[in-house]
């Protein structure tokens, strides 16, 4: 019986050795401000890099009411490095998340599951991460990463620095360590070329100082009667610079709206703005433009500010397209019994899940049940306005918008209009809708710019452009005057530039 409880005690102790770490990275526990750009983390020997990727946007930490989130946008990349290799890696998301796909070079993301694994036959200690798509991000509060324990290593290895030297501004948090198990580390300044015994420093195993001025550190490890040689490290301070802020998308010319994005190149700075140049607030969340504006912002670390630059929006006249969905004409498949069904009116497609439309000439949409979808999708331009035209008792109030859409739904009486820029709009059912019409108002489309004499705006000046200015002449006796077609310039659209044309064309051959 002794022999069997020590053979399970040496069991249970083979298998605490070997029991997994397991490392929680909590982005809200980092003391960031919000809007801060991050490229790199550290925690418990994880190291987490960050990378803008193919994205438009840098990955960047954000505090709003849904909760604090790291932002990695379409594009970015999150490199995850470990001591140890790998087992699992499980993510928390933040409300308001994005439905990106995150795809993996090495083992396997589990996109309903919310978590990554990779198989034991295929091990390893770092992944890259990337966010997919070419909009959208995800928010992401916190990774628990699950790595196998390594074998102690027993044979006396050299100290490391991390960072193992270079430039800072500020002061710098310097971390030593050694992989060796029980090692002791000491460390000391150089001073006029001579290790400085004075300025020692000890730590086990591992350990962090702040570096805040120019100096060379020296270290070495010690484990019983053996001991390293000295490692060294330089760390130059030099003068800290911001950069400014860059505007996305830059300075131009908008339809509707625009949300307007600041980041900066520098890390943990903030970044101010101003619409008067005078008056600034700490930016947080992109800027919602829906007029001509001028926008000014600056960066700060510290004392140290940036230049300030500026942007200025010019919002295109408006020209919308009204789609009008009338249940007395618009009937979808025409079938009057309660399916599923879609109706086209160029560019904007209908779809409703559950529901009929009835003889009387309305729509009827079913709900609350798992099929109860009512969805608006624009082919072109965004939509960005949706009236709905309800009856009595079955109101536009029985509708919310869905989760994920952005917009304004506000209802009154027996009608609702939502408000926004979106290419989809999904609401939720509630409770069964009655509508005669359905109104969708559709995002004009920016007139390009087109040459003198390209008539048909095809793109090319070419014969085809002699031909479509001949036929629209012998078509009409007086023509609308079009400066594309006022070849001649001479304020006039006749015959005198039909041979200015034709001149224009021998010339170029």
């Amino acid at each position: 019986m002794k022999k069997l409880f020590s053979l399970l005690f040496v069991a249970l102790l083979a298998m605490s050795a070997w029991a997994d770490t397991v490392v929680t990275v909590d982005f809200n526990a980092q003391g960031w401000d919000s809007n801060t750009l991050v490229t790199e983390l550290k925690v418990d020997g994880v190291n987490l890099t960050f990378d803008r990727g193919e994205g438009s946007t840098k990955p960047t930490y954000y505090t709003n009411t849904s909760g604090g989130a790291l932002r990695l946008y379409a594009g970015n990349t999150m490199t995850v490095s470990a001591p140890q290799n790998l087992k699992k890696i499980d993510f928390t998301f933040a409300s308001g998340d994005g439905t990106n796909n995150i795809l993996s070079d090495v083992g396997n993301y589990n996109k309903a599951g919310k978590q990554w694994t990779i198989g034991s036959s295929d091990p390893s200690a770092e992944v890259v991460f990337t966010i997919e798509g070419n909009s959208g991000h995800r928010r992401i509060q916190q990774l628990v990463i699950t790595m196998e324990d390594a074998e102690p290593v027993t044979e006396l290895v050299d100290p490391v620095f991390t960072p193992d030297g270079g430039e800072f501004s500020g002061s710098l948090a310097v971390t030593v360590s050694c992989a060796t198990d029980n090692a002791s580390i000491y460390v000391y300044k150089v001073i006029d070329g001579e290790v400085d015994y004075s300025t020692g420093m000890y730590f086990f195993e591992s350990g962090e100082f702040y570096v805040t001025e120019t100096m060379t550190y020296a270290a070495y490890a010690e484990k019983g009667d053996d001991y390293t040689d000295f490692v060294y490290a330089t760390f130059t301070k030099v003068e800290q610079t911001v950069e400014a802020p860059v505007f996305t998308p830059a300075a131009g010319t908008f339809q509707n709206r625009i949300d307007v994005t600041l980041t900066c190149a520098t890390p943990n700075a903030k970044i101010f703005y101003s619409l008067d140049n005078e008056l600034w607030n700490e930016y947080v969340d992109p800027i919602p433009v829906t007029d001509d504006i001028t926008i000014w912002a600056k960066a700060q670390v510290g004392d140290v500010v940036s230049e300030v630059v500026s942007a200025t929006y010019t919002k295109l006249p408006a020209t919308t397209v009204d789609v009008t969905f009338d249940g007395a004409v618009d009937k979808g498949d025409g079938d009057n019994t309660r399916h599923h069904f879609t109706v086209v009116k160029d560019p904007v497609t209908m779809y409703v899940g559950d529901g009929l439309v009835h003889d009387s000439g309305h729509y009827r949409i079913y709900g609350p049940n798992d099929s109860s979808a009512f969805v608006f999708t624009s082919a072109g331009a965004p939509i960005i306005k949706i009236e709905f035209n309800g009856m009595s008792g079955y109101t536009a109030s029985n509708l919310s918008l869905a989760e994920g859409n952005e917009g304004t739904w506000t209802t009154g009486g027996n009608n609702g209009t939502w408000e926004g820029y979106a290419t989809e709009v999904a609401f939720n059912v509630n409770k069964q809708s009655r509508f005669t019409t359905i109104i969708v108002t559709v995002a004009g489309q920016e007139e390009p710019e087109y040459k003198v004499g390209d008539v048909n705006r095809d793109g090319e000046v070419n014969i085809a452009d002699v031909t479509t200015l001949v036929d629209t002449l012998l078509a009409n006796s007086t023509v609308e005057y079009d400066a594309i077609a006022d070849v001649y310039a001479d304020d006039e659209v006749n015959i005198a530039d039909v041979t200015a044309l034709i001149d224009k064309l021998l010339a170029e051959d």
